[in-house]
């Protein structure tokens, strides 16, 4: 994976429909975003793909993924109205969640960011998420 800004701690985790492996990546040093009580909208981005038998993507779909990777950080390096909170892999389905200020900025953002990669097939999913509840989920338990 690439080296993502941030402090972010990755594990593995089950899918809850046919126990295939998912890789969890979640940033863990957001406290400043958190307590902004404007970062209120929880977005998720979804890239479906037909991944092998492990419900992995293939190589080159792997490579699209870290490229699309590398330009959304960039974008919201440059204007931070958004904060990449998670990324997960696995079961035929990339998602990057992001926590953001702005739906309408971020959606500007995002065609900016991803404008010179071609068409993907891409999933979007906004709700309000002001305390933060699931990111909070996807943090692993303490032990």
């Amino acid at each position: 994976m690439t080296d993502l800004q941030g402090q972010w701690l990755t594990y593995p985790a089950e899918s809850t429909e046919n126990d295939r492996t998912i890789i969890v990546t979640v940033r863990t040093d957001v406290d400043k975003f958190r307590s902004n009580p404007r970062f209120i909208y929880r977005i998720t981005i979804a890239w479906p793909y037909d991944g092998g038998n492990d419900g992995m993507p293939d190589e080159s779909v792997s490579e699209q993924m870290e490229q699309a990777t590398i330009l959304m950080e960039d974008v919201f390096k440059k204007d931070p109205i958004a904060v990449l909170t998670e990324i997960s892999t696995g079961d035929d389905r990339r998602e990057w969640v992001f926590q953001t200020s702005s739906l309408g900025i971020f959606n500007k953002k995002i065609n900016q960011a991803l404008a010179s990669m071609p068409v993907l097939p891409l999933e979007f999913e906004a709700e309000e998420d002001p305390e933060w509840e699931v990111y909070a989920e996807g943090l692993p338990e303490e032990s």
